[in-house]
């Protein structure tokens, strides 16, 4: 597909039927490396009931705490949610954040031997306190000079390795040391000497260091203070683009303009690409992250900006939606392109649950989970997941495969297949998420995902609940909620297969 195939006729709009038929499965087989600021966000949950005696300020009482990557660790963790294989390089302490920032890395299956750890510095930490649900205070831990020449020799030494295997190269900028004046424009050169695509998200007002890269994405304020002036209009902006375009020897400039879109400065030409539909705007905090996981997914896999320029914008689109900083998951963006059916946005994958509960937990969420086959579903289900629901704010549902079901209750089992199950449950108001398992993927699953609180119907005795001990282990809590009139789903098909 060429870039005037995605245009309308006349010439400066994208048409977004165009784009429908693109296969995003294949976002699987690219690796991606992300060369950046990689940061710990943490949140600190509690309610304020009094006001200190030391001082004319409010007491947060400490429910509890979460934490995610942020930063360039956010474009990974978009990467990932797409299907992409990522590797990083990144600059952390010798510290506990350092270790926490590791292990969400591990998390989402990156290997963290691409952190060089500096004793000197400080691992950067932003810290979120939240009493009520209302944000009170930020606290930023962080050090912010360039990073040491033994950082800069490791990283290119890292840098000459992983590159032949990755198909693009991400640089995410925050201006807290890792790409110093030495590493910046080496990494842009190797990689463009490779003919892979470098996909830029800068920082500052100086973009000269960013020379030579594929794509830089300034969003409208950023592309002002390098200008040193407000831009009015979109003529000056294609002006000013242009010129900064040509000057850094860029394939493409790409400015991201909020809810007016974006607009991609090209060698012959502009291109506006305006939000596909308007949209209540929650939290644009990380769509800049998002743009730049998915520009370098489409730059990598189609080779044309103007694509994967389309395709960040659907997905920037999506994100805006979300409260709080969240990565765009591959099924969401399908949908997107596709066409919205709300069965299928609650019907998820298990890989996609570990991106949704801890976005749901940065919220301040408490995510409730349970699982059972649920076949024939009857009243006695339905109030069990009604007062499961009641426990928390979000109620996840694991749903036992045909084959796990057979395993369970035997040979005629289950009487309503897997797809079905899962549409019936999806249509339930007070199911939030449905996803399919396997019995014995159980404890893996409450290890990964971590849910608040596991429910059970008080016909099991809690030393007999599944996976009790891992969700207690971690903090987590298991209840045991009231069967006031059970149903035997096997004396049920017994009466049926009696009456036919």
């Amino acid at each position: 597909m060429d870039q005037k195939s995605l245009q309308d006729p006349d010439n400066t709009q994208v048409s977004w039927e165009r784009l429908r038929d693109l296969p995003l499965d294949h976002f699987s087989d690219l690796r991606v490396l992300v060369l950046g600021d990689f940061m710990l966000d943490e949140y600190i949950w509690g309610r304020v009931e009094r006001i200190s005696p030391e001082a004319p300020v409010a007491v947060v009482d400490v429910e509890r705490e979460t934490r995610t990557l942020g930063g360039a660790g956010n474009v990974a963790n978009n990467l990932v949610a797409l299907g992409a294989q990522v590797e990083v390089l990144a600059l952390v302490g010798e510290d506990t954040p350092a270790a926490l920032l590791r292990e969400e890395l591990r998390r989402l299956g990156i290997a963290s031997a691409g952190l060089f750890a500096d004793p000197q510095r400080r691992t950067t930490r932003k810290t979120r306190v939240f009493a009520n649900q209302q944000q009170v205070v930020r606290i930023d831990r962080e050090t912010r000079i360039p990073g040491t020449a033994a950082f800069v020799d490791w990283a290119l030494d890292r840098l000459e390795t992983l590159l032949p295997a990755q198909h693009a190269l991400v640089l995410s900028d925050y201006g807290k040391g890792v790409l110093t004046p030495a590493l910046l424009p080496e990494a842009i050169r190797r990689a463009r000497a490779r003919n892979l695509p470098v996909v830029v998200d800068p920082k500052g007002t100086d973009y000269s260091p960013y020379t030579g890269a594929t794509v830089i994405t300034p969003n409208l304020k950023e592309m002002e203070l390098v200008c040193g002036r407000p831009l009015t209009s979109q003529a000056e902006l294609v002006r000013q683009g242009r010129e900064l375009r040509q000057h850094l020897d860029l394939q493409a400039l790409l400015v991201t303009q909020g809810a007016a879109g974006m607009t991609l400065i090209l060698e012959d030409g502009d291109l506006r690409i305006p939000a596909r539909t308007p949209r209540e705007v929650f939290d644009v905090s990380g769509a800049g992250d998002t743009v730049v996981a998915v520009l370098a997914l489409g730059l990598a896999q189609w080779g044309n900006v103007a694509v994967a320029a389309a395709l960040a914008n659907l997905a920037a689109g999506v994100v805006v939606t979300k409260k709080g900083t969240a990565p765009i998951l591959r099924s969401e963006m399908e949908r997107e392109l596709r066409g919205h059916v709300h069965l299928e946005e609650k019907i998820v994958t298990l890989k996609e649950l570990g991106f949704l509960i801890p976005h749901l937990k940065t919220q301040g969420k408490k995510v409730v989970f349970t699982n059972g086959c649920f076949d024939l579903l009857h009243a006695g289900h339905i109030k069990f997941l009604e007062d499961s629901r009641r426990q928390g704010d979000v109620l996840v549902v694991a749903l036992d495969a045909d084959a796990s079901v057979a395993r369970v209750k035997g040979e005629g089992r289950p009487v309503i297949g897997e797809e079905q199950r899962l549409r019936i449950l999806a249509a339930l108001e007070v199911v939030d998420y449905v996803a399919l398992f396997d019995s014995a993927q159980l404890p893996e699953i409450l290890r990964n995902l971590q849910p608040d609180i596991l429910t059970k119907g008080s016909n099991y005795p809690e030393a007999a609940v599944a996976g009790r001990e891992i969700v207690q282990a971690y903090g987590g809590q298991v209840r045991l909620l009231p069967v006031t009139e059970p149903v035997s789903v096997s004396g049920l098909i017994n009466r049926i297969r009696g009456e036919e």
